[in-house]
């Protein structure tokens, strides 16, 4: 895992101020770039109006927000940070992405919020739009923020091939940050839509295999975390993900959760949400999501992982 180029979207929340502190931990602990972002939304409806007034009050916020920007650090925090400020106008969420390509950016840090179940009934925040479409991890931190260390690392994993991925990259990152890695998985309960069409799945036996299939594959985590001299831990669950993700943070005393983000459709989302969304408006943990792009399975058999059925709550 490489990190060269830390990017933080800034809009002077609460949260995001948090956002700014564990950017900084990241960029120290990587020897990275740290690139603090804010973005002037444009008003395109008064644009073609009044241009002149326009221009003159998006210079006055410009202006604004690269002095804010500036000052979000001490000068003794500056003095051993690659520290970049940008400015840029537009739409929030497209200005982000265009950001990442244009600084290189390695990992996102984003503030997101708390707003309770008005909240979650609502449409997705900027953070959660873009959970699932940029192309690097992206690091979610709430205004809530409980810790601001790293020596205590969760990874949750369905176990499918793409996660692999996002086990290396959870590895390094522990190894580098030097903190202890927990892996989870989650046998969820097979779903009604699908229950009757495969119930012989969901046998005592079938379990039992599930279970070992499991434990196999995260024994082999364990034996590639001690070749690289990283502490890890490994358990299975049974329940709904995201319930079971909160519980092992919350008994592990994890300080970081990290999950792979799967691609899901725009129905799956809006009707089920996903489990890394879940965790991420639930949790005041910081939340890293991992993108993950799809490989062929290596487990053949449904029998060996529930993975491999079309389960819209499964993990992700």
């Amino acid at each position: 895992m490489e990190i060269k180029n830390v990017l933080v979207p800034v809009d002077f929340s609460p949260a995001s101020r948090f956002a700014v502190d564990f950017a900084v931990l990241f960029a120290r602990k990587f020897r990275a770039r740290l690139t603090l972002l804010h973005v002037v939304e444009s008003v395109t409806a008064l644009t073609y109006t009044f241009p002149v007034e326009i221009d003159k009050a998006g210079k006055q916020r410009s202006d604004q927000a690269l002095d804010r920007l500036s000052k979000m650090l001490s000068p003794e925090d500056q003095d051993d940070l690659d520290l970049q400020v940008r400015i840029r106008f537009g739409s929030t969420e497209t200005e982000i992405r265009s950001a990442i390509d244009d600084e290189s950016a390695s990992i996102v840090v984003m503030g997101t919020h708390h707003h309770g179940l008005i909240r979650r009934l609502l449409a997705g925040s900027v953070t959660e739009d873009l959970l699932r479409t940029v192309p690097v991890p992206v690091l979610t931190v709430s205004s809530d923020a409980q810790s601001r260390t790293l020596s205590r690392v969760l990874f949750a994993t369905d176990l499918t091939e793409p996660s692999r991925d996002g086990f290396w990259f959870a590895l390094d990152l522990a190894r580098t940050v030097g903190a202890h890695l927990m892996v989870l998985h989650v046998i969820e309960p097979i779903p009604l839509a699908y229950g009757s069409a495969i119930s012989s799945i969901d046998t005592p036996e079938d379990k039992r295999l599930l279970m070992e299939q499991a434990r196999k594959m995260l024994a082999e985590f364990e034996s590639e975390g001690g070749r690289r001299g990283v502490v890890v831990v490994s358990d299975v669950a049974e329940g709904i993900a995201s319930e079971q993700i909160l519980e092992a943070a919350k008994n592990s005393a994890a300080e970081l959760i990290v999950l792979t983000i799967h691609h899901k459709s725009l129905i799956e989302r809006a009707l089920l949400g996903t489990t890394a969304e879940r965790v991420v408006r639930d949790t005041r943990l910081p939340v890293l999501s991992f993108p993950v792009h799809p490989k062929a399975n290596r487990i053949g058999s449904n029998v060996q992982h529930r993975a491999s059925l079309p389960d819209p709550s499964a993990m992700p």
